[in-house]
Order: structure tokens, then sequence, then C-alpha cells
């Protein structure tokens, strides 16, 4: 049964400009055949007009693995597995771009009313290093 949790993911690039980004959203979380299942859906433009672009997610964590996929304008299926490099495409507007991930480390601590997961990971976008990265996310009942 799927219960709402608050979802707080903290992200940063430790090149570019080093600015942290923020996403806190409210979402549901199933736990099925040993892992966590989450959605929540996250907003990433508004226009002109006043209409918001939606990305739907989808996070799922077992020990040794999480996948996050993204549905909407900005749609993607990236897979973090500690000590390997994963491929896949990220879709825009304009295109796609490859992208691979070597994750170098994830934490997973349980808290008393959900848990805390730590994400650290080398990020290409075709075949160009582009940053180390360290995610953090919060999930609370």
């Amino acid at each position: 049964m799927a219960q709402e949790v608050k979802i707080t993911i903290h992200g940063l690039q430790a090149q570019g400009n080093g600015e942290p980004v923020e996403v806190v959203s409210v979402g549901q979380m199933e736990i099925q055949d040993g892992f966590a299942c989450i959605t929540y859906d996250e907003v990433v433009s508004e226009e002109e007009n006043g209409l918001v672009q939606v990305v739907k997610n989808t996070l799922k964590i077992s020990d040794g693995q999480v996948e996050v996929v993204k549905k909407g304008s900005a749609a993607s299926h990236l897979v973090f597995i500690p000590d390997q490099t994963t491929f896949t495409y990220y879709s825009t507007p304009i295109g796609e771009i490859e992208v691979s991930i070597h994750t170098n480390q994830i934490e997973k601590i349980e808290l008393e009313s959900g848990f805390f997961l730590k994400m650290d990971y080398d990020l290409e976008m075709n075949q160009t290093f582009i940053s180390n990265c360290n995610v953090q996310v919060t999930v609370e009942q």
C-alpha cells in the first residue's frame, strides 16, 4: 500500500557554477519485492503564459542499486550501481544527449521516519567529463 512521503533532494556538482540544487516535493512510496519505489512530480519550468512543465519521477531503491526514471519534457532512465559505469540517453526538446554515470558510492541510512540516501558519481555527457556529483535524498513519512 502506498503512503504519502516528503522527498527532499539536494545536489551539488563539483565543477561549473557550484550552486547547490534542492527539490522538495510530496510523493508516494511503496515497498515491494525488496525495494522502495517512490513517485513524485517536479516542476521543471514555467512558461510566460503561466503553463508549467512537470516531469514525473520514479526512484527505485534497492540494496546496491538506485534507478531514477524521468518522464515528460526531460525523459531519462539513470541507473546507479557502485563501482560501475552505466549509460543512457537524456531526451530533451532539442534532441538526445548520451549520458554515462560512474557511481563511486551509494549509502542508505535508515531513519526513524524514513531514510537518507547519499550518492557520489562522475557524470559525462557525449563522452565529455562534466562533473563529480553528490546527491542526497531524504524520504520522510
